[in-house]
């Protein structure tokens, strides 16, 4: 099994299997995520994340670049975005925490969109893990 196809199986089983989780314990879910994840003060573990995901995106790129894998681009693509999320953690902290307060909380028709969106990689990223690569 190549890298590509293994990490797109992972990255389409977590993708999915979390989105429940939000909808069956809305109240565990929202203090989880206010409480402990993303606390008022940035928490010093965001550093060690983005430095494992930025080493994840790196090595994709190396894989992307030194392996003939087709379609692989596409995978390589999508774990690269990734890289938008952990820079608003990491340089705009209070204002992405406020959003993800106005997902959980204010209007959670933000969270249902995100979740359907979400759902959608996670199933394409499994086909691309099963079928393609």
């Amino acid at each position: 099994m190549t890298y590509f196809k293994i990490f797109s199986i992972i990255m389409g089983l977590v993708t999915i299997g979390v989105r429940p989780l939000m909808h069956i314990f809305p109240e565990k879910w929202n203090k989880f995520e206010l409480e402990t994840a993303y606390t008022e003060k940035r928490p010093n573990w965001v550093w060690g994340v983005a430095l494992i995901g930025l080493t994840i995106v790196c090595f994709t790129w190396y894989k992307q670049l030194t392996t003939d894998i087709p379609y692989s681009l596409i995978l390589t693509l999508i774990i690269t975005l990734t890289l938008i999320k952990t820079s608003q953690i990491l340089f705009n902290y209070d204002n992405f925490r406020k959003f993800v307060h106005k997902a959980l909380i204010e209007d959670r028709s933000i969270l249902r969109k995100i979740n359907i969106a979400t759902t959608l990689l996670g199933l394409s990223l499994l086909y691309l893990g099963v079928f393609i690569y």
